[in-house]
């Protein structure tokens, strides 16, 4: 007989309700459990009873009860856990924060932010937390929920730091993205606008051209450009693109280009607003 305690009652009924909804499927092909749950005073327990002569118990309810745990876990601790590290470990202790940087941690764990790099070990925590489980479980055997959570997933638990930092990370690369967002839209309501059109074609690069489709040369950018406005570090000037556009400040900016989630045509977006009007790439060579 398996016993698992469980202190926190509820843990123990949402775990036995989802053991007796597989049950009611497996009973059907012959497999022979029991289950009984009982509550105490400290603790409340679920008791299986595996019957089975004919199947093995490491080939048929072994594999499905460390399934249901595991995924029990993920479904009721683990954002509860990303938040008290978010917390306690990385000290973010504003909610909106918090809430935050959560909402990223989630999508990444969830395999759900692919541009992210070196994340695809977020998607095994589940095979992390199955192994120890199984490793924990026998035919007979008395099984404490809550010290088993506390002591014995240490490989997950570092999973969940790996992708809090992340997130953290993340969250902070996007509000300083923000802020420069911001500080260059202030500067295109304040600054005086250098030219009335500017149009940029994007063919794989970036090239720009007047209001009357002279090319603007390297030198005349040079010209144009703010330094206070440069954030692309050590590119040179034929590299970037947001920083003098913005310095010329055109009165509207039309973008030629037949990949509008590109990054920088969506920062562009971003900034100028309904200053920027996109085409596709052949609208440009049809009218030069």
């Amino acid at each position: 007989m398996i016993a698992i305690q469980f202190e926190s009652q509820q843990d123990c009924q949402q775990v036995y309700n989802q053991l007796t909804r597989y049950m009611s499927k497996y009973t059907q092909l012959g497999l022979q459990v029991t289950l009984d749950i009982e509550e105490g005073e400290e603790d409340t327990t679920i008791y299986i009873q595996y019957e089975d002569d004919e199947i093995n118990f490491y080939d048929s309810f072994h594999p499905l009860l460390a399934s249901v745990l595991s995924q029990h876990v993920i479904e009721t601790k683990e954002e509860d856990w990303l938040l008290e590290i978010i917390e306690h470990m990385f000290y973010f202790n504003d909610p909106e924060e918090q809430e935050q940087i959560l909402s990223l941690a989630c999508e990444i764990i969830n395999g759900d932010r692919e541009d992210i790099p070196a994340i695809h070990c977020f998607y095994e925590r589940e095979n992390y937390l199955y192994e120890a489980f199984a490793k924990g479980i026998d035919k007979h055997t008395t099984f404490y929920y809550e010290p088993f959570l506390t002591f014995r997933l240490k490989d997950y638990g570092e999973i969940l730091i790996d992708c809090v930092e992340i997130a953290i990370d993340e969250y902070l690369l996007e509000q300083e993205y923000q802020n420069i967002v911001e500080s260059l839209r202030y500067y295109l309501k304040t600054a005086p606008k250098k030219m009335k059109e500017l149009h940029l074609v994007h063919d794989g690069e970036f090239s720009f051209y007047d209001g009357a489709f002279k090319e603007i040369s390297r030198e005349e950018k040079e010209l144009f450009l703010e330094e206070a406005l440069v954030f692309e570090g050590d590119l040179d000037i034929d590299e970037m693109v947001v920083s003098p556009l913005v310095s010329i400040n055109p009165e509207t900016l039309h973008i030629y280009t037949d990949d509008v989630d590109q990054g920088i045509i969506y920062t562009l977006q971003t900034i100028f607003q309904e200053r920027a009007v996109i085409y596709p790439l052949g609208v440009f060579h049809r009218v030069t």
